[in-house]
């Protein structure tokens, strides 16, 4: 899965506002909070921020918001085929 971190200051580059990394998941036994606390801890947010999950889906062409297990699974389940993952994660 590719992720798109945004909003972190200090582990950023200052001449581009985003970066990214590849994480490997498994969809099977992953939840929402596990998830993004693996996030946070290798890439903590500053003082106050609080990180916002969405991904980017082809078919509608938005970005949802991820809240909740069930919002994790749909997102799994649209993208089980291509295995890639565009995501942002936003402080």
């Amino acid at each position: 899965m590719e992720i798109k971190l945004l909003g972190n200051s200090k582990t950023r580059r200052k001449d581009i506002k985003c970066f990214s990394f590849e994480m490997v998941v498994d969809s099977d036994r992953t939840n929402f909070n596990d998830f993004v606390e693996s996030v946070v801890e290798k890439y903590p947010p500053g003082y106050m921020e609080v990180a916002h999950v969405q991904y980017y889906d082809e078919a509608l062409k938005t970005f949802p918001k991820i809240k909740s297990d069930q919002d994790l699974i749909c997102m799994f389940s649209k993208h089980c085929k291509s295995k890639v993952i565009i995501m942002f994660i936003v402080y």
